[in-house]
């Protein structure tokens, strides 16, 4: 994979295709990878000039100690943005590189032509989602670690999820990626790295990103949530709110749609594309 420094970070990517700009944004704690693996990025590619990056202190981008707020993410969005000359993009993110995502379309909007969010969580509308910690994806990690021995409370930790992980011995270690298998490995080894970095508590900061600024959002939005998802309140709220945003469900997904229903979750993403780029 090529890299380029953006904002002094030096960060990984890969771009395919040509056409109009899209721009892939993982979740915090995976990577690029995942629109790989899923297959995105080659469905796209055949209208589109798909780049897909590896956020700093992810993947194979470096890893700085602080700054993994989204408005951090944003910086270095911009930057990498304006490095690689790409035009207005359709960003399509996951979790919160939807955050990252619409924080970008309010502070960079000439960089940003709409957006599709994946199952997104914003900090700023944490009082409309009373059952966050209790969503199923943490549930699953926090139960599973319970089964090497170890604890990781009652509600979504990022920061004792990386500080756990930096701690376990190498037999347990090889026990979680025994259970998480191939796919699951290269998250799992991620995990200790990001101990020595601020992510843990930085993405669950609002950061700027208000209610007021993410109602002021004037590009065009796609709210695509999972059936199982445990933000279907702020997919309400975001299309009763924002001026411009549709709202879809992808069936029999629970919060990794482009894995859980890659054909649903790829058929969606192609039909709102071509609404936020109209064949000429």
């Amino acid at each position: 994979m090529p890299e380029v420094t953006a904002n002094g970070v030096r960060l990984f990517y890969q771009q395919s295709g040509t056409g109009p700009d899209v721009v892939l944004v993982h979740a915090v704690t995976s990577n690029s990878a995942v629109w790989l693996f899923s297959g995105l990025v080659d469905a796209l590619a055949e209208s589109y000039r798909v780049t897909a990056y590896d956020m700093r202190g992810h993947g194979m981008s470096e890893r700085p100690p602080a700054g993994y707020t989204s408005a951090d993410m944003v910086a270095d969005f911009r930057a990498f943005h304006a490095a690689l000359g790409l035009g207005p993009a359709a960003l399509i993110g996951h979790s919160f590189g939807g955050v990252v995502s619409m924080h970008a379309a309010a502070l960079a909007p000439e960089c940003v032509n709409g957006v599709i969010l994946s199952d997104s969580f914003f900090p700023c509308l944490k009082a409309e989602e009373p059952n966050f910690g209790k969503m199923s994806i943490w549930t699953e990690v926090r139960d599973t670690f319970a089964r090497v021995g170890v604890s990781l409370g009652d509600v979504v930790d990022f920061a004792r999820l990386f500080r756990e992980c930096a701690a376990l011995p190498p037999e347990k270690m090889k026990e979680l990626e025994d259970i998480y298998g191939a796919f699951g490995r290269g998250w799992l080894r991620q995990l200790p790295k990001l101990a020595e970095t601020t992510c843990g508590d930085d993405v669950l900061r609002e950061a700027g990103l208000t209610v007021e600024v993410l109602r002021g959002v004037r590009q065009p939005v796609v709210a695509l949530y999972d059936e199982f998802s445990p933000f279907l309140a702020t997919c309400r709220w975001l299309e009763q709110h924002l001026p411009r945003c549709v709202a879809e469900i992808v069936p029999a997904a629970k919060h990794l749609a482009m894995l859980d229903n890659t054909a649903g979750f790829t058929d969606a993403v192609k039909r709102h594309l071509a609404t936020l780029f109209p064949p000429r």
